[in-house]
């Protein structure tokens, strides 16, 4: 069972998450220093529909750019939209002050891709900030499963394992060791408490 497929977490996305993701923005920006200057580029790659974190930030102050393979914000006349793979972003070194994730690391297969991307996110920013979902979550929100990341462990370790939901959970320290990260600090917060962990990865 994927629960984002469901009728009702569509509804719970369209109509009543977007106070979550707003205090998840308000916790992940307090966490990075940005340079004073008069407007501030930003990168999100996976941006989508932009209702994760480009819909929060202030027009006036930033300069949004999204980048996704596949994606519907590029109808925002204040955001430039690229469709780009995130292992290939079309752009130039340090082009921005921040580039974001919010829940694209988990899904990217297989690890010599996910490496691409991260590195990719360092090399285009000054400043890098991915979301991913915490090895210490009580609920998976992909699934709907409680404890899903111990329930994948017993199932790899498993004699005859079944095709489980494709996603990474990494631990913290994990997530350190990939070279995009190096320098990187990380910080574990609840999204939803105490359903729900997520993990920050920032410089």
């Amino acid at each position: 069972m994927i629960i984002g497929k469901m009728k009702f977490y569509r509804i719970w996305k369209d109509k009543y998450s977007s106070f979550w993701k707003k205090r998840r923005f308000n916790k992940i920006m307090g966490l990075i220093k940005l340079p004073e200057k008069e407007r501030i580029k930003v990168l999100e790659v996976g941006c989508s529909s932009g209702r994760d974190f480009i819909q929060f930030l202030p027009r006036d102050k930033f300069e949004i750019w999204g980048a996704d393979i596949d994606a519907d914000c590029g109808a925002d006349a204040d955001i430039h939209f690229v469709t780009a793979d995130a292992a290939d972003l079309p752009f130039s070194d340090g082009e921005f002050d921040l580039v974001v994730s919010i829940g694209l690391l988990e899904h990217i297969e297989p690890v010599e891709k996910l490496c691409r991307v991260i590195r990719e996110m360092e090399r285009v920013g000054t400043h890098q900030l991915s979301v991913v979902p915490s090895v210490a979550t009580l609920l998976e929100p992909h699934s709907g499963k409680v404890l899903f990341p111990l329930r994948l462990w017993r199932e790899m370790m498993s004699e005859q394992p079944s095709t489980p939901l494709h996603l990474n959970f990494y631990t913290e320290h994990t997530w350190t060791k990939f070279t995009g990260f190096t320098g990187c600090e990380i910080k574990r917060f609840f999204y939803i408490p105490p359903f729900i962990t997520n993990t920050v990865i920032y410089k």
